[in-house]
């Protein structure tokens, strides 16, 4: 057995050092803080099972079964006392040594083993159970006399079976130990998967950004472990940047029949309204039509009604059971309309209203041959919790949604949970929207600067969330000690 004494400026450094050293089959005999860090005395067995001999095998097994009968002799002795009674004093030789005279002193495993000078029946063996190692060794010799005890520990004893066992089953344990220490903050729902310190460095810093668990750990686990945290980090932002899908730019600028579909206050109507300026700036207001599908909620057309009068476009109103198909299409191919912009109402999933507008859209979307074909886009508003715009996709994923937009970019303080749908769906970014201003708050995406705009935030909110707790904690620590 080889036995090294490890020191690192923490736990877990210590354990890094104890695998890169001794490999995942090391054993932790001991751990204790000294002034350098923390201590960690590990040993290493390079006897395989396959090296053992037949003899050794049965003198092993033999020493098991004494073993087993001196906990039951131990557990007698216990129940005597209990009952007050006087139990009997034990006798190596008569009552675990030897079974009923159908074996003899030279075959049995502890033939060479000497009696110590103390009473061995006056009290059992105590072990330390202060150490994971020395835990595992005495519950092993639980319920045996100070004289097995003693022979389980001498050299005699320590190629035994029981001890292979019982040091098999405290390297799972230990291993459990440092899977589930360094991967502490790896991802709760999957915590049969191990992560390395440097994953779970990393996922948590994905988390800090906002992003969904299942993409930080498919983003985490893909990349290599670095001596430099840093290093692996950017590897990261990189990942990320290539995960989320982008489309062309200047893909709106060539037209089209497109339906904005989100939440009520998502932003579509403003989108619409930047989307149609910005195309009659360029091509001019007869190229562009406005269909509102809103009749739901008194005055809901009202402000797409004023961007079509101040740009000088048509707007159309699609009533509930309506044929959208047919009118898209006698804007664009019989009135020649380059783009015609489809604004939805925000109705909520539980709404009856809400299968009707949805069956619209996807007759519309679905349209089989050639001619014009809607495509809807997701308004995704980045100031809405992530589990509200999960919840967005799935009601409007059935239309064959063909990309989403960003809104509120200027409002928001994480990126991270629109980022992790447009990733994990594969649903292009198509614009993003950061301001109120028509037509000037529109532009196309870049990944890179969405990662890097959205570890900034990550940054700044953790910085100024830490200041925030510093001075309550400080100023109720004050008050507590009279000053005010």
């Amino acid at each position: 057995m080889k036995v090294k004494r490890f020191i690192g400026p923490n736990m877990q450094q210590a354990l890094r050092i104890v695998s890169r050293e001794l490999g995942d089959d090391a054993v932790i005999l001991s751990t204790k803080k000294v002034a350098e860090g923390f201590e960690v005395v590990a040993a290493l067995d390079y006897q395989s099972d396959n090296q053992k001999s037949p003899s050794e095998v049965n003198r092993q097994l033999e020493l098991q079964k004494e073993l087993e009968r001196a906990r039951a002799l131990q557990k007698d002795r216990q129940q005597a006392i209990a009952r007050g009674e006087t139990p009997a004093p034990v006798d190596l030789e008569r009552d675990i040594r030897f079974d009923s005279g159908h074996r003899n002193a030279a075959m049995s495993p502890l033939a060479g083993y000497e009696r110590p000078a103390v009473d061995i029946a006056a009290e059992p063996a105590s072990i330390p159970t202060s150490k994971p190692a020395s835990a595992a060794r005495s519950d092993m010799a639980n319920g045996m006399s100070a004289g097995v005890a003693a022979g389980m520990t001498s050299g005699a004893g320590i190629d035994s079976e029981a001890y292979g066992d019982m040091l098999e089953r405290m390297k799972g344990e230990l291993s459990d130990l440092k899977n589930w220490m360094v991967s502490h903050g790896g991802s709760a729902w999957d915590t049969g998967r191990p992560m390395t310190w440097q994953q779970s460095q990393l996922w948590q810093r994905c988390q800090d950004m906002g992003l969904e668990p299942v993409w930080s750990d498919r983003i985490v686990t893909s990349i290599e472990d670095h001596e430099n945290l840093e290093q692996g980090w950017k590897q990261v932002l990189q990942q990320m940047a290539s995960d989320v899908p982008i489309a062309k730019a200047g893909s709106l600028d060539k037209g089209g029949i497109f339906a904005l579909v989100g939440p009520t206050g998502a932003g579509k109507t403003t989108t619409i309204g930047k989307l149609a300026a910005r195309f009659v700036i360029h091509h001019g207001a007869d190229s562009v039509a406005l269909v509102s599908m809103d009749s739901y909620r008194v005055a809901a057309q009202d402000q797409l009604r004023s961007v079509a009068r101040i740009l000088g476009v048509q707007l159309h109103t699609a009533a509930p059971g309506d044929d959208l198909l047919a009118m898209v299409e006698q804007l664009y191919s019989k009135e020649r309309k380059k783009l015609v912009l489809v604004d939805t109402a925000g109705l909520a999933s539980q709404d009856p209203s809400f299968p009707v507008q949805l069956s619209m859209l996807k007759k519309a979307c679905n349209r089989q041959g050639k001619g014009p074909r809607l495509r809807c886009l997701l308004t995704l508003p980045l100031t809405s919790q992530g589990r509200c715009l999960q919840e967005n996709y799935e009601h409007y994923k059935d239309a064959g949604l063909a990309g989403c937009i960003f809104t509120k970019l200027d409002e928001c303080f994480s990126l991270g949970p629109a980022m992790s749908i447009a990733a994990l769906t594969r649903t292009p970014v198509v614009m993003v929207a950061d301001g109120p201003h028509i037509p000037d708050d529109l532009h196309y995406p870049d990944a890179g600067k969405l990662v890097k705009l959205s570890e900034q935030m990550a940054r700044m909110a953790r910085t100024r969330w830490q200041a925030t707790v510093s001075g309550r904690f400080g100023q109720q620590s004050g008050s507590q000690h009279g000053v005010q």
